[in-house]
């Protein structure tokens, strides 16, 4: 094969040159583009976002970050606190419980819109305490909003199960659990504390207050990540005090203040913890999950597709729990499906995790493992959040950005996150 003349070396060399430039060049733009997931509660009555509420805000912020910024909207909750966990959105915008779950999981909380909120337990007359709930029917908003959020929260600090209930019904509206209450066909519902006066008020002797939240902060919150809020913060907070800083339906946001972090916090406690432990089970740290890895166990991730994607620990199997019953110590497995442990052999020990204590799937997971006869089954309780904070290797698109975390900054001298005040 004869040699090329120079001069076509020198063209392919510069054709070279402009595809590496090219190729480098969109990289860079897809790197570049920031994510924000906005969550709408459908169970909140002042969540009524159009949907082209978010193109201005869009475009405002992404003059303000300088990259292309999307915004996707969502009324599924559950979709929206499992986004909270798999930091695969460097924004998020959403109602308190999503924030508070964020805040555990890498973001660090920016900006708040709306007035702090007390929710209560609002039950017929005749149902003077909340251990006289068991037997009785409860209604409540979308399994995954605010208020049913909060409601369990109550239920289970008074020690009280959903399963305990002679009928749970789930409803759309916030409203709809007093309506449902004064036409006989609930005992017990959740509605924010203005909403429930106002109703007692106009039907005095129907109905009373149980039990009730501490405040907790209304409208919406943005939470930013970690990584992101490094290099964008002081920026977003810009964007916050401008006149910009507002979505249409949802309000203006301002600075969140170290006593809005403070309510999160409680927010967060609300929570539906996983119980310390299964039965016939090892539970294990993320440390102990490492050392067994090196000794050739599988471990086991028992999320979706999208969020072990997104992020999962190095060496780990994708085998789903695809969820439908209660997160209760009494679940109903039968209404869920875990057929993907099928396919993992009994004779060898396996590790089962999630998204951490507040994810039920490894939970269920594991109960059904050593309920089917495998022979050695550990449970990893605090998933992958604890993997994550023990700077563990990970892989998956957003988990390998967050392993380059730098260390925290100030911008330009000034705080702008309401947590590290």
């Amino acid at each position: 094969m004869k040699p090329l003349p120079p001069s076509m070396l020198a063209i392919l060399r510069s054709l070279a040159g402009v595809a590496l430039v090219t190729v480098a060049m969109t990289n860079a733009q897809a790197a570049a583009d920031v994510r924000v997931l906005l969550g709408i509660d459908p169970a909140d009555t002042a969540g009524d976002v159009l949907l082209s509420a978010s193109l201005a805000p869009s475009q405002s912020l992404s003059k303000a970050t300088g990259a292309r910024t999307t915004i996707t909207q969502t009324s599924t909750m559950a979709e929206v606190m499992r986004a909270s966990r798999t930091i695969e959105n460097e924004i998020i915008i959403a109602p308190a419980h999503v924030t508070a779950s964020a805040i555990l999981h890498e973001y660090q909380l920016l900006a708040t819109s709306g007035q702090e909120q007390v929710y209560v337990l609002v039950a017929r007359k005749g149902i003077d305490s909340v251990d006289k709930l068991p037997g009785k029917r409860l209604y409540l908003p979308q399994q995954d909003s605010l208020r049913s959020y909060v409601a369990k929260g109550l239920l289970t600090d008074s020690g009280i199960k959903l399963g305990q209930f002679s009928k749970v019904t789930y409803g759309n509206t916030s409203g709809g659990g007093l309506v449902a209450l004064s036409f006989d066909m609930a005992d017990v519902t959740v509605a924010d504390e203005a909403q429930a006066k106002e109703w007692l008020a106009a039907h005095p002797g129907q109905l009373h207050i149980l039990k009730s939240t501490r405040p907790v902060p209304g409208g919406m919150s943005m939470v930013v990540r970690k990584d992101f809020c490094v290099t964008d913060c002081a920026r977003l907070a810009d964007w916050v005090n401008s006149s910009d800083g507002s979505i249409p339906g949802v309000g203006r946001f301002r600075m969140a203040s170290a006593d809005a972090a403070k309510q999160f916090t409680y927010v967060a406690s609300l929570g539906i913890a996983t119980p310390d432990g299964v039965k016939g089970a090892t539970r294990v740290s993320a440390e102990e999950v490492a050392e067994l890895a090196k000794q050739g166990v599988t471990i086991v991730d028992t999320r979706t597709k999208k969020e072990y994607d997104s992020e999962h620990v190095r060496g780990a199997i994708l085998a789903p729990y695809v969820e439908r019953s209660l997160k209760e110590i009494d679940f109903d497995g039968s209404k869920d499906d875990f057929s993907a442990l099928k396919a993992l052999p009994k004779d060898k020990p396996i590790v089962l995790m999630c998204n951490g204590t507040e994810c039920w799937k490894s939970y269920k997971a594991t109960r059904t493992a050593v309920s089917d006869g495998y022979k050695k089954v550990y449970w990893f309780r605090g998933g992958v959040p604890e993997w994550r904070e023990k700077h563990l290797p990970v892989d998956g698109n957003a988990g390998a950005a967050m392993a380059k975390i730098p260390a925290p900054q100030k911008a330009g001298g000034r705080a702008v996150v309401a947590a590290s005040h």
